[in-house]
């Protein structure tokens, strides 16, 4: 098995480059606002998850596209002096305060990282002959990729989802349920086996900032908000006062909140009987065309929603980096996994080289010192038509014919019906654990989800983020109707990896996964000012398939789920 070489891995993007990239996104104001909050709620998310897993760009990519659409883009919505959207945006201005705490500290980490890189490449160019090799089409996807970017602090092992997928599997797994356990679901002796008191303390002091922020009026708010858009409008000259000053400011005394930091995750090294050669092309873009596909794959188990998890509980604040490791005496942190040394050169992972032993030491920063294992990365599992990269997906292969049973009674009576596929990212990857039947109104021809904030509530108490919705055809064919066009559109708009799978149960093929091209399909469907329900468009191409193989999205056996029906909570 051949090994993407690239090296010391693609220089980190600065934090000007960073924030040029997440101003980038296709605001829309004739898309709804709850798909905007919902879109809020997802990119803050993954902020946190990122910076869980020490992703330091991509985190300060995303919570920085979190902060233009709270502060710039949300407020001057159409809808947004409705009450239903004053309820949804309260909560995510709140957050602010906290996202930008998180902003500042991130800076000085990413220019340290660039300036280490550059220093690294000038000792490895002067100390080997210059090379006249042309860089590969993965690394010059990846140049243009902030997750995939070297990292001083957080050294990452790359793997290709499509040869691993088993293992993504298993680590997303322990991941999510050491969530769950960190949410509070710690029994007496791990309580005392992990340090309690230490996190108890930590815990109390976030709740008491979050209490505080809480309870803020709102000209102190206002006041909030207007000193967070003067941090942003001068974030895009931080970079040149960063040259420009030999000490760049820092916050001295600020007590940053804390909570669990995930330890790299490990893995067995891949048995030779699972090796296959040959050399590692570029994801392939989804073919127009795909064969039928066969019946439905064998149920995999459900795990239910359990009663505790359904209760409310209080946000997390954002995560940065725990303290350092105590004395003998302190109470014990989480001992860290074995780290990814012992992997075989011949696996299919680029891994950034080691560091030069003769470095100078790094001022006092954030973290003391780098990584002693590499966290895992998955590579991006296709590239859109524009070529820009997204994520895989990891779908229970189950959950599509557990939704036809719950769907069967609307089904037989002619009557559409529609679920949330909900999930969180785990190492750059999406993994579908969740299917929510929202509160709906359903049609012959249509499904329309009501009381939004229900479905927000639910998603922010379960760390949740929404990937993608499904919905069935009772008496149409598999296909993507106008309508269920722009509501992709409002998924898509900020998840490009967001998903539409169709049911049509009475029908061959019976159901597909699919997403919008972009372009042509997304800008199409984003400037389309037709106001019938169903209509046609002037371009053909609009969307294709999703599945692997030419896809992003896997479909896995072994990874479970839960189905939570809120259609009785009104």
């Amino acid at each position: 098995m051949n090994t993407t070489d690239v090296g010391m891995g693609s220089p980190p993007m600065t934090v000007t480059d960073l924030s040029t990239k997440a101003k980038k996104f296709d605001w829309n104001p004739r898309i709804g606002f709850k798909y905007w909050a919902r879109a809020a709620e997802t990119i803050h998310h993954e902020g946190q998850v990122y910076l869980r897993e020490g992703n330091l760009p991509q985190a300060y990519l995303v919570l920085f596209r979190y902060s233009t659409l709270v502060l710039e883009y949300l407020p001057k919505h159409p809808e947004a002096k409705e009450p239903e959207a004053k309820r949804a945006l309260r909560p995510l201005q709140r957050r602010m305060p906290r996202v930008m705490d998180a902003l500042e500290a991130l800076r000085p980490e990413i220019n340290d990282s660039y300036d280490r890189w550059q220093t690294m490449a000038s000792q490895r160019d002067a100390a080997r002959s210059v090379s006249t090799a042309s860089p590969s089409p993965y690394a010059r996807h990846a140049a243009n990729d902030p997750a995939l970017s070297w990292s001083y602090t957080s050294p990452a092992s790359i793997l290709d989802a499509s040869d691993y997928q088993d293992l993504a599997v298993d680590l997303a797994r322990k991941e999510m349920h050491r969530r769950k356990r960190s949410a509070g679901v710690w029994d007496a002796e791990e309580l005392k086996r992990k340090g309690a008191q230490y996190w108890d303390d930590q815990n109390k002091a976030n709740d008491r900032r979050t209490t505080e922020s809480k309870y803020m009026d709102d000209d102190e708010l206002r006041r909030q908000m207007e000193a967070t858009r003067r941090h942003l409008d001068r974030s895009d000259d931080y970079q040149k006062d960063y040259e420009d000053d030999a000490e760049p400011v820092r916050p001295a005394a600020y007590s940053y909140p804390s909570i669990n930091k995930s330890a790299p995750l490990s893995y067995d090294r891949p048995s030779s009987g699972a090796r296959v050669e040959g050399p590692r092309p570029q994801p392939p873009r989804p073919p127009k065309e795909r064969p039928p596909k066969e019946g439905y794959l064998d149920r995999a188990p459900l795990i239910p929603l359990s009663k505790p998890e359904r209760e409310r509980r209080p946000e997390q604040p954002l995560p940065l980096w725990p303290p350092p490791r105590p004395d003998k005496g302190s109470p014990l942190l989480p001992s860290p996994l074995p780290d990814y040394s012992s992997l075989p050169s011949s696996t299919r992972l680029a891994e950034s080289s080691p560091l030069p032993e003769e470095l100078p030491k790094p001022p006092p920063k954030l973290l003391a010192e780098p990584a002693k294992q590499k966290r895992v990365t998955f590579r991006p599992a296709a590239y859109l038509e524009n070529n820009e990269p997204i994520r895989p997906v990891f779908l229970p292969s189950s959950l599509r014919q557990q939704f036809l049973h719950i769907a069967s009674e609307n089904t037989r009576k002619g009557l559409e019906m529609c679920g949330m596929l909900c999930g969180t990212t785990v190492n750059n990857a999406l993994f579908i654990s969740h299917l929510v039947i929202p509160q709906q109104k359903c049609t012959s021809d249509t499904c329309e989800t009501e009381n939004e904030s229900v479905m927000l509530d639910f998603c922010i108490e379960n760390d949740l983020i929404v990937i993608g919705w499904i919905h069935t055809h009772p008496t149409q064919t598999c296909f993507m109707s106008s309508r269920d066009l722009h509501t992709q559109a409002g998924y898509q708009v900020m998840m490009p990896e967001s998903i539409a799978i169709v049911c049509a149960p009475r029908h061959e093929p019976s159901w597909g996964i699919f997403r919008l091209t972009n372009p042509p399909g997304l800008p199409h469907i984003l400037s389309c000012q037709r106001t019938e329900t169903f209509h046609q468009h002037s371009v053909d191409n609009l969307y294709v398939e999703a599945e692997h193989p030419g896809g992003h999205v896997y479909e896995s056996k072994t990874l479970e789920f839960e189905v939570c029906d809120l259609r009785s909570e009104r």
